[in-house]
């Protein structure tokens, strides 16, 4: 398990063989997110995470500022774990979703939430809260073979 710890002028890296598909766990809390890097670990995949804007040295996310996360850059499915009933976090997704149109993510949300924020949901693939080590490593695996959903969607 690689859980690195980012910054600004250190964000989370994957290691330079790109032998396994790799996802970026976007997670607030630092326990929940080395628990989801382990079991995307154990089914297979390369995984690191990153804290979101309140673990940035800095104080700032760059996906905040609109600019480009080194780590979303590289990664094939980007997991995104963070409450989106903060606006904050909301942002971070409306950025990491037009900045990395390419790259499919998957938003974890409690089944009572989704239809509120279906707007931010657009484009993405939705797993209900609570997450187990099959429900996560099967929104993941759909994700990264889906074919694009804004295609899907004109059909």
């Amino acid at each position: 398990m690689r859980l690195k710890t980012s910054s600004a002028d250190n964000p989370p890296d994957f290691t330079q063989e790109h032998l396994r598909p790799r996802v970026l766990v976007e997670e607030e809390d630092g326990a929940v997110r080395a628990a989801i890097v382990e079991m995307l670990e154990d089914a297979g995949f390369e995984s690191v995470g990153c804290g979101g804007p309140d673990t940035q040295v800095s104080g700032h996310c760059p996906l905040e500022n609109h600019e480009e996360c080194g780590a979303a850059t590289k990664a094939d499915v980007i997991f995104c774990s963070l409450r989106m009933s903060d606006p904050r976090n909301r942002e971070i997704l409306k950025s990491l979703k037009r900045l990395h149109r390419n790259t499919p993510i998957v938003v974890e949300v409690p089944k009572p939430q989704a239809a509120s924020l279906h707007g931010s949901l657009i484009g993405t693939h939705v797993v209900y809260t609570p997450i187990t080590r099959r429900s996560l490593t099967k929104a993941v695996l759909e994700a990264w073979k889906a074919e694009d959903p804004i295609l899907a969607t004109l059909r």
